[in-house]
């Protein structure tokens, strides 16, 4: 579902990847039997794909099993901004929001892969060493991204 901005002075798409990758948790939105379920992830962007990990089992594996259309959202510079008057608040971000479809990751060497560009965009810097053991025993899912905007509210800019 893609829509024109209802007021477009706040699309900033030139910028939506940038926030994207200067991100690290972004809130994952699924859907099951017409009933939505949203969960906050972190993430790592890897080759223009977006790599999440979770439990082999669980909710999230039932749904996208079911359903891998997906969206996303990443927020940063979030602040709510109060006023004398309540009806005067307002809050001020910059965010992306994206459309996709999500898929369990097989390969050993994409989970891998997966797996580090996650540490990395989480802030670790270290070396990486990722038994084979443990790798299979998680999920990581890949989500290739179909649409992606961005928009910000900033406030007297």
């Amino acid at each position: 579902m893609q829509r024109p901005l209802r007021k477009p002075q706040k699309q900033i798409n030139d910028q939506a990847q940038a926030i994207l990758e200067r991100g690290n948790i972004l809130c994952l939105g699924m859907c099951l039997d017409s009933q939505p379920y949203t969960i906050y992830m972190n993430y790592g962007c890897l080759n223009g794909k977006i790599y999440m990990h979770t439990g082999a089992k669980g909710l999230k594996i039932e749904i996208l099993a079911t359903n891998p259309r997906v969206s996303l959202t990443v927020m940063e510079d979030v602040e709510l901004m109060s006023a004398p008057n309540p009806c005067k608040w307002d809050v001020r971000y910059r965010s992306v929001v994206g459309l996709g479809r999500a898929a369990l990751v097989e390969d050993l060497t994409e989970k891998a892969a997966g797996l580090e560009a996650i540490a990395r965009q989480c802030g670790y810097d270290g070396e990486m060493k990722f038994p084979p053991e443990k790798v299979k025993g998680l999920a990581v899912i890949c989500v290739e991204v179909q649409h992606l905007s961005g928009k910000q509210n900033q406030m007297g800019e």
